[in-house]
């Protein structure tokens, strides 16, 4: 299977969301990125193809996008965002580095039908539970459409498990983001796995995380 490395903004409570943090010229920063970019890596170097195209969904600053393009050059990396703002924040920090393997910023809303026909793997960072469930759904959706057989969709952030107790942590941040807007909120692992099953995707491992968070990595 895929997931062993087979050939084949405003400020809340508790952890929180996506933050935009103003920086020089139009680069923003997400002050979780420089936490978890490593402990990510380090699982995804495990998860994904050894060369190919990577499609990041919900790339934010570009933070990740820079940092994994420089670890895996043997993959061309696509950064998207539905946010022109974070579109332009993607690109300033792909100047400044200049990584040859990493691709412009794509506008992309995860919801909607993507105009892309083909990745060798799909990474998504903290998307769930800060968008609508409608995003999530497009996300395993065009997932299941664009990926070849085995390839790996990897999922992390934050997530609800039934008959498995909900960190103190993660409830306070769950309420917060509920009430700062009604369509956020910690997703059940649950839910998303009926969802990608009913797609053609299988959940092929959870993986738990510094930070009471879960990488999810589903394959066709």
């Amino acid at each position: 299977m895929a997931g062993t490395r087979t050939v084949g903004c405003s400020r809340v409570s508790g952890p929180q969301p996506f933050v935009f943090e103003a920086g020089v010229e139009v680069k923003r920063y997400a002050p979780a990125t420089e936490r978890n970019r490593d402990v990510i890596a380090e699982t995804l170097m495990n998860v994904l193809p050894a060369q190919g195209l990577v499609l990041e969904i919900a790339s934010g600053t570009g933070e990740h996008a820079v940092h994994f393009a420089q670890l895996f050059p043997a993959i061309t990396w696509q950064p998207s965002d539905p946010d022109p703002i974070a579109i332009a924040s993607i690109n300033a920090w792909r100047a400044d580095y200049a990584v040859p393997n990493l691709q412009p910023g794509m506008l992309l809303d995860a919801s909607a039908e993507w105009p892309i026909a083909h990745a060798d793997a799909i990474v998504c960072i903290n998307m769930a539970h800060i968008s609508p469930w409608a995003a999530t759904v497009g996300l395993l959706r065009n997932a299941a459409r664009i990926l070849p057989q085995s390839a790996p969709l990897f999922i992390y952030g934050p997530f609800r498990q039934h008959d498995v107790p909900l960190a103190a942590g993660n409830a306070t941040f769950d309420a917060a983001l509920r009430q700062q807007n009604v369509e956020w909120g910690l997703r059940y692992v649950e839910d998303i796995t009926k969802e990608a099953r009913d797609v053609g995707l299988t959940l092929d491992q959870i993986i738990p995380m510094p930070s009471n968070n879960l990488s999810l990595i589903f394959c066709r």
